[in-house]
């Protein structure tokens, strides 16, 4: 028994003898050095960054905060920024629409001393410089809206027959059954909504009205309300849905007038190129022919 206590201990000796031994001599691999590497590599770079963002921030406030950017403003870019969850501030857009308007009036200064008509002309790139970051953002959210409008009508289409059948319809259930047929817009919108449910129906429907400020989202929630209230509001229900039909059917003729408005002009774009190579073929037989009898 003593003999194999101690060749028990021997073996546990050489065992951490030979752990400690290759721990202390076996290199690390060059896989781990280089994930090392690029770790600690992407550790600064963040750091830096966020300095950076700091400073900026910093920088860009006390600068706006003086200079041409008011409270009203401040307030609408606000809800410009809101409405398409923008990691942006109020202070980068007027900060970005100065640095567009000045690099606008440089190049149109380098313009008039090479050409003094067309550098006039192109003094009105500063103006528009300085008003592109507001009207892009105001064109992505009034596509948004046209998204959001277009898958709408289905949607409440949806939600009314389940409602009609049954009193006791969990919303959250009736929007993820519309979730996966939605435009990337509206899921977006629906999304947001599902999480806000978990505090309350009445709270999601009064944030879906204050962000999606359109007339028949605010008519929907209005009508969802009140029948949250416990008031049977169906031929209110049923008035909207007839809304909605028939703007759904608005949509599709203007959708189709669209399009046929584009193939009329694009068959004229055809005729005309048509038309323009035909003259200048028969203009090259003319002058062919001219040679040709002198």
């Amino acid at each position: 028994m003593l003999l194999i206590a101690r060749l028990l201990a021997i073996i546990a000796i050489i065992y951490l003898s030979f752990t400690l031994v290759f721990a202390i001599v076996k290199p690390v691999s060059n896989k781990r050095k280089k994930n090392t590497r690029d770790f600690l590599n992407q550790a600064k770079r963040q750091a830096k960054k966020e300095k950076f963002y700091y400073i900026r921030d910093v920088v860009l406030r006390r600068f706006t905060n003086r200079m041409l950017l008011g409270e009203m403003k401040r307030s609408e870019f606000k809800e410009l920024i809101m409405r398409l969850d923008l990691k942006t501030t109020p202070e980068e857009i007027r900060a970005k629409q100065i640095v567009l308007a000045l690099l606008a009036l440089l190049a149109a200064i380098l313009v008039i001393q090479l050409n003094p008509l067309i550098g006039y002309l192109s003094l009105l790139g500063p103006i528009i410089a300085w008003m592109y970051p507001v009207d892009d953002l105001e064109k992505k959210i009034e596509q948004k809206n046209k998204n959001i409008m277009f898958d709408f009508p289905s949607f409440y289409s949806m939600l009314y027959y389940q409602y009609s059948k049954s009193v006791h319809i969990y919303l959250a259930d009736a929007v993820r059954d519309f979730l996966p047929n939605a435009n990337p817009d509206m899921a977006e919108e629906l999304g947001i909504l599902i999480d806000n449910i978990e505090y309350g129906e009445e709270y999601a429907l009064k944030q879906l009205k204050k962000r999606v400020p359109l007339r028949y989202i605010i008519k929907f929630c209005d009508i969802m309300q009140i029948r949250l209230n416990g008031y049977d509001n169906t031929s209110q229900m049923a008035y909207l849905k007839q809304e909605l039909h028939d703007l759904r059917l608005q949509t599709l003729e203007d959708e189709l007038k669209s399009r046929e408005a584009k193939n009329i002009r694009t068959q004229f774009a055809l005729i005309l190129v048509l038309t323009v190579y035909v003259v200048i073929y028969f203009y090259y037989q003319f002058i062919d022919a001219t040679r040709l009898f002198k």
